[in-house]
C-alpha cells in the first residue's frame, strides 16, 4: 500500500490501447516458480531474496513480474496487453504494459479470462493488486535508520499479489459469467503510477469495465474484521460486498482508512464503482520486520474466498452503464 505524504472483437486483439513504451520482454532471466505449495508457497516466494523487495525499477522487479507472466501462461491464460512491433502497429498480445512516469518506470503484468455468458462476455471485472515494494530503499521506508536493509513487503503486497494468482487459478477452472481481468500493478508505492498508466491506456474501452476489485495487504486478518473501502462510496458495490460477506459469515466493516492509498482509487477516476478489501494496517508496515512467517494464512486463504464471491456476484448482476471519464492528467 502506498505511503501517505481471447477477445472475440478484433477492435479488441490486440486488446485496444497503445501501452506507454515499446513492449519488449524484462532482461532479466526468470525465475522458476517455486514448487507447489498454494498461496504461502506464493507469499514466500514473492517475499524472498529472489526478487529482493520487488523494488519499481529494479531487477527483482522485473524478475518478479516475469515471474507472475511464466504463472499466468502456465494457467493457459493469455496477456491482456497489445503488443507493440518494432513498426508502432499492434502484432499479438502481451503480458505486459510499460509505462513511464516522472520519477520512475514500469511494467504491469495482465492476463484475462474470457467470460462464459455468451451474451456478458464483452463486459469485464477488473481484479487488481500491487505487486511492487521498498526493496532495500529507505524512501518510503519507516524504519529509515536501517538504511538499504531489505523490506521484504510480505503482506505490502506479496499478500495481494498471491491473492490474485489463487483468483486466477480457481476462475480459469470455472469461469464466471462476465470476462475478468486481472492486473498486477507496479510502481503503486511511488503514487499509483501503475494503476493511473492502466486507467489512462485500458487494453478494453473503459466503458466495457463494469466493477474494479483491489486487493491490498490481505495477510494479517488474525480474527479481526476484513476492511472494505469503496473509492466511489457507491450504493451498488457496497451492497455486492455486503451480501457476499454476510452470506460467507465473515465479518467485515467499511472503512476508509486506505483511501486514496491503493490502486482501486484510479478506477474511480474513470467512473468505474471499485471497492478494495484489507486486512488493515500493523507495525510492521514498510518496515524490515514485514516478513512471510508474520502472513496469517488461513485469514489470507478466507479473504481469498470472500474476493471470489464478490467477483462472482459482479460478473452476473446488472450494472448502470457508464461514460468514462478524462479527469486523469498523464504524470
Amino acid at each position: 500500500m502506498r505511503f501517505q505524504h481471447i477477445l472475440p472483437r478484433r477492435a479488441w486483439l490486440p486488446l485496444i490501447a497503445a501501452v506507454a513504451c515499446r513492449s519488449t520482454t524484462p532482461e532479466i532471466a526468470p525465475s522458476a516458480p517455486p514448487a507447489p505449495g498454494g498461496i504461502a508457497a506464493d507469499v514466500a516466494y514473492l517475499a524472498g531474496p529472489a526478487f529482493a523487495g520487488r523494488e519499481a525499477g529494479t531487477p527483482g522487479n522485473d524478475s518478479a513480474a516475469v515471474f507472475l507472466a511464466r504463472r499466468y501462461q502456465a494457467l493457459g491464460l493469455q496477456g491482456a496487453f497489445p503488443e507493440i512491433c518494432e513498426t508502432g502497429a499492434s502484432c499479438g498480445a502481451t503480458y505486459f504494459q510499460y509505462f513511464k512516469g516522472q520519477e520512475i518506470g514500469g511494467h504491469n503484468v495482465g492476463s484475462y479470462i474470457r467470460g462464459s455468458d455468451p451474451d456478458l462476455y464483452r463486459q469485464f471485472v477488473v481484479v487488481g493488486a500491487h505487486f511492487d515494494h521498498l526493496g532495500r530503499s529507505p524512501r518510503f521506508a519507516l524504519d529509515p535508520d536501517l538504511l538499504s536493509s531489505l523490506r521484504p513487503g510480505a503482506d505490502d503486497n506479496a499478500s495481494g499479489t498471491a491473492a490474485v494468482l489463487e483468483l486466477a487459478r480457481r476462475l480459469a477452472a470455472n469461469p464466471p459469467a462476465r470476462s475478468v481481468l486481472l492486473v498486477h500493478f507496479d510502481a503503486e508505492e511511488w503514487g499509483l503510477i501503475g494503476s493511473r498508466a492502466f486507467a489512462l491506456r485500458p487494453p478494453i474501452p473503459a466503458s466495457a469495465i463494469v466493477f474494479m476489485l483491489n486487493l491490498d495487504m490481505v495477510g494479517r486478518l488474525r480474527g479481526h474484521d476484513l476492511l472494505i473501502d469503496g473509492s466511489m462510496g457507491d450504493s451498488t458495490s457496497r451492497a455486492l460486498a455486503d451480501s457476499v460477506t454476510k452470506a460467507m459469515k465473515v465479518p467485515a466493516a467499511r472503512s476508509s482508512a486506505s483511501a486514496g492509498r491503493s490502486d482501486h482509487v484510479m478506477f474511480a477516476l474513470i467512473s468505474v464503482p471499485a471497492l478494495s478489501l484489507t486486512s488493515g494496517f500493523h507495525s510492521d508496515y514498510h518496515r524490515v520486520t514485514d516478513v512471510a512467517s508474520r502472513i496469517d494464512v488461513p485469514g489470507l486463504t478466507r479473504i481469498v474466498d470472500v474476493a471470489e464471491g464478490i467477483v462472482r456476484a459482479a460478473a452476473t448482476r446488472n450494472w448502470p452503464a457508464h461514460q468514462s471519464s478524462s479527469s486523469i492528467s498523464p504524470r
